[in-house]
């Protein structure tokens, strides 16, 4: 079982957006943008498990479409930097770290930054959730 590291303190926090492009773009109400840059997985409502890379997501597309207006309920990164959010629908998004890359990056009012950096570390900037 992974153990929590860190709370990045988005509960509550509603998606806005979801785009597209080399990456896959979250955006919230409360002005964070998460960005996730590598391989990752996405549970739909139903229990459907998606695995899909940020350039080509194919078929988990539209179920990450339907992320917007929906809730987050949690985000939580892991000791070894893989990133767990879960939403009121029920949905899961889920990006493990990556030995080559930054695997995801969160960016917040105030400057706030997190960054999973290549192999797990994450770096924190600016004023962080205690």
């Amino acid at each position: 079982m992974e153990v929590v590291t860190l709370d990045l303190n988005l509960q509550g926090e509603t998606v806005t957006r979801v785009s597209f492009d080399a990456a896959i773009t979250i955006l919230t109400d409360g002005d964070y943008e998460l960005r996730v840059e590598t391989e990752a997985v996405v549970r739909t409502p139903a229990g459907e498990v998606l695995r899909f890379d940020p350039e080509r997501s194919g078929a988990a597309t539209v179920h990450l479409r339907q992320l917007v207006n929906d809730v987050i309920t949690s985000a939580e990164v892991g000791d070894a930097g893989d990133l767990l959010m879960g939403f009121e629908s029920g949905a899961e998004l889920s990006v493990a770290a990556d030995s080559d890359y930054e695997a995801w990056g969160l960016v917040g009012s105030n400057g706030r930054r997190a960054t999973c950096m290549p192999g797990g570390e994450i770096a924190l900037w600016g004023e962080q959730p205690r």
